[in-house]
């Protein structure tokens, strides 16, 4: 068996976690040793101190979550979960974020907003981090040295998902996935806050395997379920990423570190840092590329994208030449933020203004206009690359941002004593159910955009820029 036990570590969220040999080999390799060097939050530490954890023991942490799951649900069903299944989903867990650069997630909104759209093939769009933890997976000697062509592929199909639903994948990504079970936990803990708390003992005995209803593909489909026992554990796993989102992840200093790291990089960018845009612009494949010309861009990209992490960046912009980039991220080390000018609040239900914001955030061109105006408004000194608008994303339980899982894929929850398995309830209706998915006065979802700048303005120029962003 896979999992007999090689070594150990003490961690602060599950306690002794214990490696496979090849699971210990992974976690030597260079790849996996850069995401000690990626926070997990990026710069939430400006405002939570201790928020200073890594991809590397999440990473490890998912692993172990997975493996317990896998174990339960063998237990349940002995003929139905392999070792094999057991071990191929915890090397999946493991190497999860492989392909994570400088700052987290930030770095997908950066790898999406350079890269030509040709890079996601047979990715979902705005997931050019998973083609490149495929490439890794694919083309990295360390690692292919201790997986074999069978297993690669398994984590590969894992990442790049198929048509048909398998209950491995949905251990890995998913609504209540491993990755979830562990960051909620870990963020919670390192921020030194409780909001993240959940029944995790629950939750993963609760857990089991459905086939799907109705399937249309020929091959019989599966996913990960939850017995009704662990209803109240569910309900409280919803809750803690509904506070952890409101009180950690979109609290305002976090929002407005995110957005000037965006902002800084992009700017270095369009003020010609070749180093930078190197990182960022996966390759283009040319019309002459043959399969072996676009596989060494690739992998050249590849290489020089795995020699970055989250203070190479900080120390190499705050030292360029690019003297709008440069004074941003000196801002940021300094911890001089940006300051929230004016924001508008309005009701999910107001399509007019609701449609017109949200065109004109995606619009990047259309953005960067309006940013203009508001620093004329402000004054002759205002600058617009120091203007940000920004939209936070919706309240709502029944759509993660990060998972882009929407609630037709969410959790079933299976009454086991009907064994004809109709009684199958999605988590996006039990969710809607939940006082805290709307707003407290129990009106609809309220969605907000800001302003964020380093300057000060009078209440009459913030009714002026909050005019601007109507007109918009």
């Amino acid at each position: 068996m896979e999992k007999q036990t090689y070594r150990r570590i003490r961690d602060p969220i599950h306690g002794l976690i214990d490696f496979s040999e090849r699971e210990q080999q992974l976690i030597d390799t260079q790849v996996f040793q850069r995401l000690r060097r990626i926070r997990q939050l990026a710069m939430v530490f400006l405002v939570y101190p201790s928020a200073l954890h890594t991809r590397f023991d999440h990473s490890i942490g998912v692993m172990h979550i997975a493996g317990r799951i896998c174990t339960s649900l063998q237990e349940l069903s002995p003929d139905r979960i392999s070792d094999a299944d057991i071990a191929n989903v915890r090397f999946a867990a493991l190497l999860h974020d492989i392909g994570h650069g400088p700052f987290s997630h930030l770095s997908e909104n950066l790898l999406e907003k350079f890269s030509p759209a040709q890079t996601n093939m047979g990715i979902a769009r705005g997931r050019v981090h998973e083609k490149i933890t495929i490439d890794i997976i694919r083309n990295d000697s360390q690692i292919k040295d201790i997986l074999d062509d069978k297993e690669r592929k398994f984590l590969i199909d894992m990442i790049q998902g198929k048509p048909t639903r398998d209950w491995r994948r949905d251990v890995i990504s998913s609504e209540l996935d491993a990755d979830k079970m562990d960051y909620l936990l870990r963020d919670s803990y390192f921020a030194g806050v409780k909001y993240g708390e959940y029944d995790l003992e629950k939750l993963i005995e609760s857990c089991l395997i459905v086939d799907r209803p109705e399937t249309q593909f020929a091959r019989p489909e599966t996913q990960l379920a939850l017995n009704s026992e662990g209803l109240y554990a569910l309900e409280q796993f919803m809750l803690a990423r509904y506070h952890m989102k409101q009180q950690v992840y979109s609290h305002e200093v976090s929002l407005i570190s995110d957005e000037m790291i965006i902002r800084g990089i992009t700017l270095a960018i369009e003020e010609g840092n070749k180093q930078i845009a190197k990182l960022y612009k996966y390759p283009r494949r040319n019309k002459k590329d043959t399969d072996q010309d676009y596989e060494k861009k690739s992998k050249d990209f590849v290489q020089n994208y795995l020699n970055y992490h989250d203070e190479k960046v900080i120390d190499l912009l705050r030292n360029c030449k690019q003297r709008k980039a440069n004074k941003i991220f000196n801002r940021l080390y300094n911890r001089e933020l940006f300051n929230t000018i004016t924001g508008l609040r309005f009701k999910y239900e107001d399509m007019a203004i609701r449609d017109c914001l949200r065109e004109m955030v995606a619009d990047s061109d259309r953005k960067r206009r309006c940013e203009k105006k508001i620093a004329e408004c402000i004054g002759p000194n205002a600058d617009a690359d120091y203007i940000i608008i920004n939209k936070p994303p919706v309240r709502n339980l029944n759509y993660d941002s990060q998972s882009k899982t929407q609630s037709s894929e969410a959790v079933m929850i299976f009454d086991e004593n009907n064994k004809k398995q109709d009684r199958l309830e999605s988590l996006g209706e039990y969710a809607g159910e939940l006082f805290l998915a709307r707003d407290y006065d129990g009106a609809s979802p309220l969605e907000i955009v800001q302003v964020y700048a380093p300057y000060q303005v009078s209440e009459k120029k913030e009714r002026k820029i909050q005019d601007i962003l109507r007109s918009s």
